[in-house]
């Protein structure tokens, strides 16, 4: 983004402006300052350049024919491969209940009409600092995730183990009505859960038969592990009781830290059910894979010796079930 001597020269901007006299004194005043800047007539335009072009920052009108810019941004804000665009409302109005709609639909900021140049840019600036270091947060994310995924695949088994268990987790979540920052925990921390095996050898991750003492002491280091790798980036935190408690149970019999019931993260207890019930229900080096029915079993006898969340067990039964309906539902209607 820093070329040519000026800091962001070069940036995208996505200017969405159904005004001809509006965008003709701002466009050559952003590309005077080094901004690469496009133009579209209203909402419904807008959406289409932003999934097209990928732009740095949107400068958004507020009134505007087919779609307005408080509906553009909220559209925006709510697909994850964009959301984190800032977005700047540009507005000559001074209606409070106007802007209070814009900050909830995710404005980032207000400039209001007619502009002051040098508050534009800065506040311009100031935006695509953030998305920057937002950007660098989301790279070390990917370097995570990637080898999360790269030690999965070095088991033929557990391939797809991490991707299968962070759906299933968030799709519990929102049927148990989680925050979204809780469903990102379970997103993070499901695919992550497992990034402590790093230090784990593959003859004992593949080992076909029963492990020795030792080699179950050396697996159950794996959640300490995981948590100090990701501990220090700031955007994988909400996860790291997910990955460190995993494998804790009710009855203070699990591990590392020997949680007892409450004490254990409800997002850590949504965890251990999906990753028990994935890991029963495909093939594993020392076992074939069992029914669906056969496995829900196993865990609820698990339950009653006070292993796993029987509350939370229960609403995933009843979330399987759910699905199971509607997808008959579904066969039926085709």
């Amino acid at each position: 983004m820093e070329a040519s001597g000026q800091p962001f020269a070069g940036a995208k901007i996505l200017l969405v402006e159904d005004d001809p006299q509006a965008v003709g004194i701002l466009e050559p005043i952003l590309i005077s300052k080094g901004f690469s800047v496009a133009v579209a007539r209203d909402g419904v335009e807008g959406l289409e350049k932003v999934r097209l072009l990928s732009p740095d920052i949107l400068l958004l009108d507020v009134n505007m024919p087919r779609m307005d810019g408080i509906e553009l941004c909220r559209r925006i804000k709510s697909e994850d491969s964009i959301r984190l665009t800032p977005v700047v409302m540009l507005t000559a109005l001074s209606d409070l209940e106007k802007k209070l709609e814009a900050l909830e639909a995710g404005a980032d900021d207000f400039v209001n009409k007619p502009y002051n140049t040098v508050e534009l840019v800065t506040r311009i600036k100031s935006l695509l600092k953030v998305k920057y270091l937002n950007e660098q947060l989301d790279s070390a994310e990917a370097v995570l995730f990637s080898m999360a995924r790269a030690i999965e695949a070095k088991d033929s088994y557990t391939q797809g183990h991490v991707e299968r268990v962070s759906k299933l987790a968030v799709r519990l979540g929102n049927h148990l009505g989680l925050s979204d920052e809780e469903n990102d925990a379970l997103r993070k921390g499901g695919i992550l859960h497992d990034i402590g095996k790093i230090g784990v050898p593959d003859k004992i991750l593949n080992k076909a038969g029963p492990l020795t003492t030792e080699e179950r002491k050396i697996i159950r280091m794996h959640p300490d592990q995981g948590s100090v790798i990701c501990e220090k980036l700031k955007s994988i935190r909400g996860a790291i009781p997910v990955i460190r408690h995993h494998h804790e149970r009710m009855d203070g019999t699990g591990y590392p830290d020997h949680l007892s019931g409450q004490e254990i993260p409800l997002v850590a207890r949504v965890m251990t059910v999906v990753d028990i019930f994935d890991a029963l229900t495909t093939t594993r080096s020392y076992r074939k894979h069992l029914p669906r029915e056969v496995a829900l079993e196993i865990m609820w006898e698990e339950a009653k010796k006070g292993w796993w969340d029987k509350e939370v067990l229960a609403e995933f039964a009843t979330m399987l079930k759910a699905t199971d309906k509607a997808e008959e539902v579904s066969s039926a209607a085709t």
